[in-house]
């Protein structure tokens, strides 16, 4: 029989060029990558050993019996691993770790016994055989090695639909066209023999892999040159799997943004391929850039994480300036450093940490050196868990409301409240506010909530109406997140009509730091709020950046003078001075002043000499659930229904 060997040369040529290209190429070391080079390499080892078999069979020559045996031999053997190959390689993008040898084993059982039958059947001639005048013959098994090709391919096919979710859309799109391919290459060759057209196909399906899924440039920063994030995950998802012991430093410019104004974006971009080579010279391969400001550097040994910290420490030493288009450009980064960062299970958290240890920083201009601890550790931990259940809570409406009553120095009684969340978490307790509401916040859930606890508060005061004749408002705190709603006004407004709760019965908050962020959309809001009615208060006044400007341009009507403003006014002369001065001013722009934070005698007795009009805290009252709320202001105003 003559066979057309034009599909194996053309399979051999799409090989070599794919293999050239990968081994010519920086390339991502994982096992996804290593099992891809693998498969390339058996890929052409199968097309020379089919060449070869296909000379001894269409020239037989009794002289070279042995070796055409020898060569079919190989080349039927390497027919049968392909499709185990192919089966461990779908296997690594699943589950992107190091694959147990007991698993591979299970899995290669089937390869196992056909691969022990190739090898004996020199002497049992079941798959084929050559005969000195007919040259090669086909054995009763013969079909045995298309059965199983097919079989392995029906195998692989299934893996991929099980696990298309994990795998996601794209990676299995590209595995069922490669399916497709070598499938179509083995049918042909199956119903017309002369036509050599698995090894095409399998090569078809080898150079797809190669511009998609294991394209080394996907796993390349384009800007820097360096290993991206995509490959970082992989890679210490690996080592975390294999439970190998790594650890991370973190380079993080968190200035750039800065410098992009003073020398350009292309200025800035000069200053990160500087950083990018210098890094890369430093660490090789080690060195990754995983976002826009931050670069890390994975490590193997507690040694190589003391050295690179130590050398970056110099090259970042104080003030680093760069020179960059003749401009003296000074770059502060944070270094931060994660020991065993195999501990934290995923290679997400391990990025998650990063961030949260740089947030840790004072952020001075200056660069900052920062090691993770076990403390802080634990912290970030808190932090998690408190983040997966905040969507439990949410779901289930879990938060509580607490109301602080504010009391009035003219009045000598209380006169509003505000409208605080609680949570309490079932094995770690209460959560303090300030740490679910930034989280909240973080991840975009501060809506939710805060349409949770409005609905409470609305529903509170519907249930006890009687409360308001001798209050004049609740206060409710809104985030940035909730102002910045297309909607916002209307939103909240119909959440009140909903529950028949007249406007002025409710007051908004907003702290220093949103109002800082003034803009024409929050104006609007505010606007909107006071034409109907609703009240305007800013929130913890002196904790940040808040200024007269930002007061007098939203209509506020009342302040609320933070805590940190209040300490040691009772001793220190100047801070006496200053909080008079602020209530002073505030006073002759007709807003009402609230203290907030007060809590002794001596503070409350002060303040109210300089004529505040609200105060607010322990010294009066801790936030209360409302049955205590409800008893504490029907003890103090005789309040009955």
């Amino acid at each position: 029989m003559t066979y057309n060997i034009d599909f194996l040369i053309a399979a051999m040529v799409i090989l070599l060029l794919v293999l050239w290209y990968f081994l010519g190429q920086k390339r991502a070391e994982d096992l996804n990558n290593q099992v891809f080079l693998f498969f390339a390499i058996i890929g052409i080892l199968d097309v020379v050993a089919e060449l070869a078999s296909n000379y001894y069979i269409s020239f037989p020559d009794s002289n070279c019996e042995i070796a055409a045996m020898l060569a079919t031999t190989i080349f039927y053997l390497l027919q049968a691993l392909l499709p185990f190959t192919v089966i461990c390689y779908i296997q690594t993008l699943h589950d992107n770790k190091i694959i147990s040898a007991k698993k591979m084993f299970l899995s290669g059982v089937p390869t196992f016994i056909l691969m022990g039958m190739i090898l004996t059947n020199p002497f049992t001639e079941k798959l084929f055989y050559f005969d000195i005048p007919a040259g090669y013959m086909k054995g009763p098994w013969y079909m045995l090695m298309y059965y199983s090709a097919l079989c392995h391919m029906a195998a692989a096919l299934i893996l991929i639909v099980i696990w298309r979710k994990k795998l996601g859309y794209r990676k299995v799109k590209v595995l069922l066209e490669i399916l497709l391919i070598s499938g179509a290459g083995v049918v042909i060759q199956l119903l017309y023999h002369p036509l050599l057209t698995t090894g095409f196909g399998m090569s078809l399906g080898i150079l797809a892999l190669f511009i998609t899924i294991n394209n080394p440039h996907a796993n390349i920063d384009t800007l820097t040159g360096l290993y991206n994030h995509l490959y970082l995950v992989r890679k210490s998802n690996e080592l975390i799997s294999a439970e190998k012991s790594f650890h991370i430093i973190t380079v993080y410019l968190y200035q750039l943004r800065h410098i992009n104004k003073i020398a350009g974006v292309q200025g800035g971009n000069s200053i990160l391929k500087l950083t990018a080579r210098k890094l890369g010279e430093m660490c090789g391969k080690k060195a990754f850039r995983t976002t826009g400001k931050r670069f890390m550097i994975l490590t193997g040994s507690l040694e190589e994480y003391e050295y690179y910290l130590t050398q970056l420490k110099r090259m970042f030493d104080g003030n680093s300036k760069l020179n960059v288009n003749n401009k003296i450009i000074t770059v502060p980064v944070i270094i931060s450093g994660i020991m065993n960062a195999q501990k934290l299970g995923d290679s997400g958290l391990i990025l998650e940490y990063a961030e949260y240890l740089e947030a840790l920083s004072a952020k001075s201009g200056l660069t900052e050196v920062i090691q993770d601890d076990h403390q802080t550790m634990n912290g970030f931990l808190y932090n998690k868990r408190v983040e997966q259940y905040l969507h439990k809570a949410i779901t289930e409406d879990l938060f509580e409301i607490y109301y602080q009553p504010v009391y009035s120095t003219r009045k000598k009684c209380f006169i509003t409240l505000e409208a605080l969340s609680r949570l309490q978490h079932p094995e770690l307790g209460w959560i303090a506010p300030d740490v679910f509401i930034q989280i909240a916040e973080k991840n975009h859930m501060i809506e939710q909530i805060t349409d949770l606890q409005f609905g409470r508060v609305c529903r509170f005061l519907g249930e006890n109406r009687y409360l308001m004749e001798h209050l004049l408002n609740v206060k409710v705190n809104l985030s940035s997140l909730d102002l910045m709603r297309n909607d916002c006004s209307r939103h909240f407004i119909r959440i009140m009509d909903a529950y028949k709760i007249p406007h002025n019965w409710i007051q908004f908050e907003i702290t220093e730091t949103v109002a800082t962020e003034y803009n024409a959309g929050l104006r609007r809001v505010a606007e909107e709020f006071t034409a109907a009615g609703i009240g305007f208060c800013l929130d913890d006044f002196g904790s940040g950046y808040a200024n007269l400007n930002t007061v007098m341009r939203l209509p506020f009507s009342v302040i609320k003078v933070d805590r940190s403003l209040l300490f040691d006014i009772c001793r220190d002369e100047k801070r006496a001075i200053f909080y008079e001065s602020v209530v002073e001013t505030f006073h002759k722009m007709n807003y009402h002043i609230v203290s907030e934070g007060v809590e002794t005698q001596e503070e409350m007795e002060q303040i109210s000499s300089w004529g505040v009009d609200m105060i607010q805290g322990y010294y009066f009252s801790k936030p209360l659930p409302e049955k205590e709320l409800l008893e504490l202001l029907k003890k103090q105003d005789n309040i009955e229904r």
